[in-house]
């Protein structure tokens, strides 16, 4: 049995499921929309409401948020349970620019400013670097647990690579967890929301001798089905997830501080179903032999309704875990050493259903795995007026990517006079990055710092894949039928014919079948240099250049000739940025700004090709020019004592300059002058909370996030098929808290008017298809610290 067809089975077992139940039950697994009451953080950490000062460490050190030079978000950690923060793609709710699309295969899209990589499989590399305490997640499938038992968040926007171990083109999203405590403290949350779900977060921290402390955290959610068929009496889309994170902080010596850190999570919840919008057959002229698939209704317009093959079990069966070692050596003179090593391994089993309708036209069964190792290594301090770091980092990564795909009712599926019902695609590659880099600040005179970085990159990438056949020799049989047309055509003799289970993707120029192999070595030097200007303590002027590239890709997908399985080449972006920070009253005001312009080149897409077999298939393609332009505004505001206010505007103009491709009506179109996908005009956030005394004991509060989104598309090109209409959410939140902080209650509603809207759109094989977000939700939660 060759490689491309290994076992697979995303069926959940009683025991793996009765497993995840009590372990979730014990752990009072985790809620989606409040608080996480922990012990006091450090001062480092902590939003001074009374000050109006954010502390950060997005230069790798600690700094006033008003002091760095960059356009950074930042939230603590119960700031995020606050507003419903359970995941990253929930970023969207507080960071302006931030937006995430679901592809509906656990693994999201995730854009900073307009710069995404809208690519499903699983080794592609998002162009937004997420990491946990400096440590990658170089996958976003791997993300899902990040945010568990958090002290602070940091979005860093723009390219980077000079201070982060991961090279990017979009910016950068930095976990800092709750570390052990010096003194013993325990605390968690359970809660209770619509759908069932019951909820739940609990911590244990402390010392364990004079030089050890520990902390382990734990989390999960089990929750009903959400999703309701309107054609039947079905439903689907329950959870049932859990995460967990344990430290052990070892003072090995006076100069020499060990942090271990083992995290990890399970996943047994269903995947979703798609919403049916339209039509768009693949081959136009099968359309007849599928009454089953053309006549299935439309959904309906309510974000609860859906329709899938019901004979068909979708749990998914994914897990993750990360086990890492920090290291930090104090050599004097202001100059530390910093050592980062971590490990980490994912698996994913699942069946998707991706049509929309009960007929089989696009399902498919999921089987992948991705191991990654990784190694820094920097020093960093001060050196009088010179701030500076410099280091390397070494990642190697394996990913395997499988997908067996039943296309019993797709037009696609009959050609040349044959009928195959089903078909393998699968890669298997090995990735290599190396990069050395470095970075300061050098203050010229007390109100004025010249700041720069430098990084060189070297990634290679190895690929093999094909299209094969499932084992029951039909794909085989049809592929034994086009190798002899073609060799037929360029006059050569016919081959033996394919044997069940092999691949069969055709190589021109003699059109044999068999693994596609190719590999893709890139190099570049990423840089940014800027000026930050404080013509008083509270106002920061700065501009930057910047240069960031993401590495090429190979993509995981069915092509009938092998040039589909083309490598994308890295892309570029060059950024200017100019920005202003400032606080007024005595901090009570605080305005943050910037303009900023992209020269975006060699934009990586998942576009596509007309293939001369199968028709319109997917393909990576690059966009040579693209241009984003665009500012954003941030406010806080304390009026007066206990009401806190917040707002953010975000403009962005996406415009391709050059690139002709094929659309989704299987032409050629020049797309000069289109937007980027997922990348609204318009984003706006905005909320407030308010605080006030019920007696000498206890506090009331209430508060409210307003999202809203302009429209945008899930694909290149003005197709309405494939758009994403604007939209808007109101989440409410009131409780009682404890004035100590030892308790607090919550009452919560997410998405409160029922909006309906959703976060990804697509065409899959013969129909439009859209994944609707949730709809109104809300619980409520009780927190607790000791």
């Amino acid at each position: 049995m060759p490689r491309c067809l290994k076992s697979t089975n995303p069926l959940r077992t009683t025991s793996a499921m009765a497993a995840l139940m009590i372990g979730g039950m014990c752990a009072f697994t985790s809620a989606n929309a409040a608080e996480v009451v922990d012990a006091p953080a450090s001062p480092q950490s902590v939003d001074d409401s009374e000050a109006g000062e954010i502390i950060v460490t997005a230069n790798r050190r600690t700094q006033s948020i008003n002091d760095v030079g960059l356009s950074v978000t930042s939230f603590e950690g119960s700031s995020l349970k606050e507003r419903g923060v359970a995941s990253v793609s929930d970023l969207q709710k507080v960071v302006p620019g931030f937006s995430a699309a679901d592809t509906g295969l656990n693994v999201p899209v995730y854009s900073i400013r307009g710069i995404g990589f809208n690519d499903s499989s699983l080794a592609s590399n998002s162009t937004v670097a997420v990491s946990v305490d400096e440590i990658p997640l170089p996958y976003t499938a791997m993300t899902q647990g990040a945010v568990l038992d958090l002290q602070r968040l940091e979005v860093v926007k723009g390219p980077q690579g000079t201070l982060y171990g991961q090279n990017s083109t979009g910016g950068a999203i930095n976990y800092i967890a709750n570390k052990p405590t010096n003194s013993f403290a325990f605390g968690g949350q359970v809660g209770f929301a619509r759908f069932n779900t019951a909820t739940g977060e609990v911590f244990v921290s402390g010392p364990l001798s004079e030089t050890v402390k520990a902390r382990l955290s734990v989390s999960g959610t089990l929750g009903s089905d959400w999703q309701k068929s309107f054609t039947r009496d079905d439903s689907l889309g329950q959870v049932a997830k859990a995460a967990a994170r344990l430290q052990l902080a070892w003072d090995a010596a006076d100069r020499l501080n060990v942090q271990f850190i083992g995290s990890g999570w399970i996943d047994r919840s269903d995947t979703p179903a798609a919403q049916i919008i339209g039509f768009r057959p693949q081959t136009p002229a099968n359309v007849a032999r599928f009454p089953q698939t053309f006549n299935s209704p439309l959904t309906p317009l309510n974000a609860r309704a859906a329709n899938w093959d019901p004979t068909k079990n979708y749990a998914r069966n994914d897990s993750f875990y990360q086990l890492a070692l920090k290291a930090s050596y104090d050599l004097g003179s202001d100059i530390q050493l910093t050592s980062i090593s971590a490990y980490s391994h994912y698996k994913t089993q699942a069946y998707n259903d991706r049509d929309g309708i009960v007929p089989t036209n696009f399902q498919f069964t999921t089987n992948g795995k991705i191991t990654s190792f990784y190694q820094e290594l920097r020093l960093g301090g001060t050196s009088g007026a010179l701030t500076w770091s410099v280091g390397g980092n070494y990642r190697k990564d394996h990913v395997y990517d499988y997908q067996l795909n039943d296309l019993i009712d797709a037009t696609n599926t009959f050609t040349f006079g044959k009928k195959f019902n089903n078909a393998v695609v699968f890669s298997d590659q090995h990735v290599e990055t190396f990069a050395i880099f470095a970075d300061g600040e050098y203050e010229i005179v007390p109100s004025l710092s010249v700041v720069g970085g430098v990084r060189y990159t070297k990634d290679t990438r190895r690929f093999e894949g094909c299209s094969a056949d499932s084992g029951d020799g039909l794909t085989s049989s049809l592929y034994t039928t086009l190798s002899a047309f073609f060799r037929g055509r360029a006059g050569l003799a016919p081959l033996a014919p394919l044997a069940p289970g092999v691949c069969v993707t055709l190589a021109p120029p003699t059109f044999t079948s068999g693994l596609v192999t190719d590999r893709l070595s890139e190099d570049n030097v990423a840089f940014r240099a800027g000026l930050n200007f404080k013509p008083t303590t509270d106002t920061l002027i700065y501009g930057t250049f910047s240069r960031g590239y993401k590495a090429g890709s190979f993509p995981t997908l069915g092509a009938a000739f092998a040039i589909g399985y083309g490598a994308a080449n890295q892309e570029r972006v060059d950024a200017i940025e100019l920005g202003v920070k400032a606080a007024f009253l005595d901090r009570k005001l605080n305005i943050n700004a910037a303009l900023f312009d992209y020269d975006y080149r060699d934009k990586q897409l998942r576009g596509r090709i007309i293939d001369p077999v199968a028709g319109n298939l997917s393909k990576l393609v690059n966009i040579p020019k693209t241009k984003i332009q665009g500012f954003e505004v941030e406010a806080s505001v304390r009026p007066f004592s206990g009401l806190t206010l917040n707002g953010a505007v975000t403009y962005i103009k996406t415009e391709i300059k050059e690139f002709v491709g094929i659309n989704f009506f299987n032409t050629t179109e020049n797309f000069v002058g289109q937007t980027l996908p997922f990348t609204p005009a318009w984003s706006v956030n905005g909320g407030g909370e308010y605080r006030f005394a019920m007696d000498a004991d206890k506090d009331l509060f209430a508060g409210a996030d307003l999202t809203y989104r302009s429209k945008t598309s899930g694909f290149i090109g003005n197709d309405p098929g494939v758009g994403i209409n604007a939209y808007t959410t109101l989440d409410l939140r009131a409780g009682v808290e404890a004035k100590d902080g030892r308790w607090k209650f919550t009452v919560w509603g997410n998405n409160v008017t029922n909006a309906y809207y959703w976060s990804g759109s697509n065409r899959n094989s013969d129909t439009l298809i859209h994944y609707a977000a949730r709809p109104a939700t809300y619980g409520i939660l009780f927190g607790w610290k000791y």
